[in-house]
């Protein structure tokens, strides 16, 4: 009986060995499994670890391009500033300027006593003159350069009008 016993052991000790044979294969397999999906894993996060850095490189470097950029515009936005800022006084100058010569010309007019002076002096400007003036005027800002009136895109093939502007007057004389 005893030997009986022993070979009942020694059998279930055989089973229990083949059982933990058997589950610690299942084990390894399914170890490798998730040893398998963990590298994989890996992989995507150093792939998108790569990605987000090639982004920040790539931001950086645009970054680094806005600022320069808005340096250049500061820098020009001042020279602006200047030059508007000289046009201004240029602009208050001419102004005083053209004061000064109206004051002028009214006491040389007013104080005149020669009679053709002060006619002359009052007569009215054609309105013909007015307008070659004026056109001239407009013509001469460089924002008109691609406007047909000052400069059409075909020649001209009208004759120019006949006007006081362009007839023989005498001269004028102080």
């Amino acid at each position: 009986m005893l030997s009986t016993l022993k070979n009942k052991i020694i059998a279930l000790v055989i089973g229990l060995l083949v059982v933990s044979v058997l589950a610690l294969g299942m084990f390894l397999r399914i170890n490798q499994g998730q040893i398998a999906l963990l590298k994989s894993d890996l992989a995507r996060s150093e792939q998108s670890m790569a990605n987000l850095q090639n982004d920040l490189t790539s931001v950086s470097d645009s970054l680094e391009v806005a600022e320069k950029d808005k340096e250049n515009l500061l820098s020009s936005l001042s020279l602006l500033a200047k030059a508007l800022s000289n046009r201004e006084r240029d602009r208050n100058e001419i102004k005083q300027e053209f004061s000064a010569s109206n004051k002028e010309l009214k006491q040389i007019f007013n104080g005149a006593s020669d009679e053709k002076t002060k006619s002359w002096g009052s007569a009215d400007i054609p309105a013909d003159l007015n307008r070659v003036l004026e056109r001239s005027a407009r013509c001469a800002n460089s924002y008109r350069h691609q406007d047909k009136v000052c400069f059409p895109d075909t020649g001209t093939d009208q004759s120019v009008p006949s006007s006081a502007v362009f007839q023989q007057e005498k001269p004028r004389t102080f």
